[in-house]
């Protein structure tokens, strides 16, 4: 019994122990975790990138249909390229949100930070970049998929019997406006993301010149 008294004596020791070296530093996670978050942006922007290179490639699907299906078969079957090419934006967007989500993991260790070391201003900037940045993104993807689902529904309505040319005008103008509203959406983006990656460098080099002053 005395010595398993001991045992416990010292594992209780050690535990008060480790807790007053956890001074809420940990540098190595806050640098690990801007580092994800910098990947995570970037890789974020090339999908965002790809979706607008599909989007080019969506009127060349189109305009091969109408010239080589004279019928609209392709269309009212779904074996058109255009409907492959919508498939792979939507693919695009799924990736998006995961980034977005695995962005969120890494804000979480951001906000756990209760160190000295670091500019708080500084930390919570990127804190609040993040928020801002999913949130952009969400909004994002809520236009797009509505723009996907439009675009489908024309491609097929167009080949129906009751189809007229109106309607196959009217749609293609519709898909433009939409197109273009997304536009201002990626404009807006884009002026946030130069912003968001000059405050995310800024607290990495702070991170990385308290670790140097460390060694």
């Amino acid at each position: 019994m005395t010595h398993k008294k001991l045992i416990f004596a010292s594992v209780s020791t050690l535990a008060v122990f480790l807790t007053a070296c956890d001074d809420g530093e940990n540098l190595e996670s806050m640098q690990e975790a801007t580092e994800e978050i910098d990947r995570l942006k970037t890789e974020t922007v090339d999908e965002l990138n790809e979706l607008t290179g599909m989007e080019a490639e969506l009127q060349t699907h189109f305009s091969d249909t109408l010239e080589t299906d004279d019928d609209l078969s392709t269309l009212s079957d779904g074996s058109s390229p255009v409907f492959e090419n919508i498939e792979a934006r939507e693919s695009a967007l799924s990736s998006i949100e995961e980034k977005e989500a695995e962005m969120e993991e890494h804000q979480s260790t951001l906000e756990e930070y209760e160190g000295e070391q670091l500019d708080q201003s500084e930390v919570d900037q990127v804190i609040a970049d993040v928020d801002a940045f999913t949130d952009h993104l969400a909004e994002y993807r809520s236009h797009y998929e509505a723009t996907l689902s439009s675009q489908s529904e024309y491609f097929d309505s167009i080949s129906g019997e009751d189809a007229t040319y109106d309607d196959f005008v009217d749609g293609i103008q519709s898909i433009n406006d939409e197109q273009a509203e997304l536009r201002e959406h990626l404009l807006e983006l884009d002026e946030f993301i130069a912003e968001f990656s000059s405050n995310l460098e800024q607290l990495q080099s702070s991170i990385e010149t308290e670790l140097s002053d460390e060694e």
